[in-house]
């Protein structure tokens, strides 16, 4: 059995940059920081930050009750975790909890309303902290990083020439797929991320997308940016045909991917406000698709020339930049 005051009493410290942002995790000394997050590894910051932290968690194996002194239930059932899942709200926190598959141990973070600050709970198992653990930071980072004009968004996204392309849509949909069949069709294409890419709007007035820590079943963890040249949310037919979406269809086609509880006002509304200065500066469109060869050619020809007419209608010439 693990002495929990020891291993509480030296705590270790790590920085990371997601998505421009920092992160900072506090745990205990005889946990390894390449064994519990790996992931997380290509976003190590080595040297000293002269940013604040918008994220701070700390990780601790002290004990702390599974009874039901966390306030109103919010939520009970994860896409990820089933049943297993519990998300309260009180007066001054929220609380996540997740049931081991294993024994009848139990995860629980608490984090402040604006997810600057959280405290981790783990079970005594190191060999399975990984996975919730993973989670949990990313639920504290995916909420808090949404007042700084960022969010996590549900999607496989794929590089090239220094442009990014989103694939949306509900689990199942093809996403993964339809990146792959970019990557074997399309010359000059790299994934980026598989599952939770980062938007971000920067004082460029640019957006960009990020790989991230978290990338599904696929390890692909690339501490990288490139300008998002758009939005594609796939929707499985028998043809393929791509429309693009304006306005509030746009809204609606980008918003169901976004990661953000809608029970805090306050981050709900940073997250829309976001979202709708970003569908102002990167084309959103709709793929009815089948899983084949044609619609990633049809889906990359249709924004190229989308792009070169908005580019035209705009006055500017798409080889020298310069005004008409």
């Amino acid at each position: 059995m693990v002495n929990h005051i020891q291993q509480d009493v030296m705590p270790q410290k790590a920085t990371y940059q997601v998505a421009g942002l920092y992160l900072e995790l506090v745990f205990p000394a005889m946990l390894k920081r390449a064994e519990i997050l790996p992931s997380f590894e290509p976003f190590l910051e080595e040297h000293g930050i002269n940013e604040k932290c918008i994220c701070s968690i700390e990780l601790t194996f002290q004990d702390v009750s599974v009874q039901n002194e966390d306030g109103k239930l919010l939520s009970d059932l994860s896409v990820v975790w089933g049943d297993n899942f519990r998300f309260y709200e009180s007066e001054y926190c929220y609380t996540t909890t997740i049931w081991s598959e294993f024994d009848d141990g139990f995860w629980k973070m608490k984090s402040s309303k604006d997810f600057s600050h959280s405290v981790i709970y783990l079970v005594n198992r190191k060999e399975a902290i990984n996975n919730a653990l993973s989670w949990l930071v990313m639920v504290a980072f995916g909420q808090a990083c949404l007042l700084y004009n960022t969010i996590l968004i549900h999607a496989s996204a794929i590089s090239k020439s220094g442009e990014g392309y989103a694939f949306l849509g509900k689990s199942g949909t093809g996403k993964s797929t339809h990146s792959r069949l970019w990557l074997e069709n399309i010359q000059g294409t790299q994934l980026l991320n598989d599952d939770n890419p980062a938007v971000r709007l920067e004082n460029d007035g640019h957006v960009y997308i990020y790989g991230t820590p978290w990338s599904g079943k696929t390890s692909c963890y690339k501490n990288i940016k490139v300008r998002l040249q758009a939005f594609v949310r796939l929707k499985q037919s028998l043809y393929n045909r791509l429309t693009q979406k304006k306005g509030m269809a746009a809204f609606v086609c980008v918003l169901p991917s976004c990661t953000a509880i809608r029970w805090n006002n306050r981050l709900f509304t940073a997250m829309s406000n976001t979202v709708e200065h970003v569908l102002q500066r990167v084309m959103i469109a709709e793929l009815e698709c089948l899983p084949d060869r044609e619609a990633a050619l049809l889906c990359y020809r249709e924004i190229l020339k989308i792009d070169k007419q908005s580019l035209q209608n705009s006055g500017y010439q798409e080889v020298t930049g310069t005004k008409n």
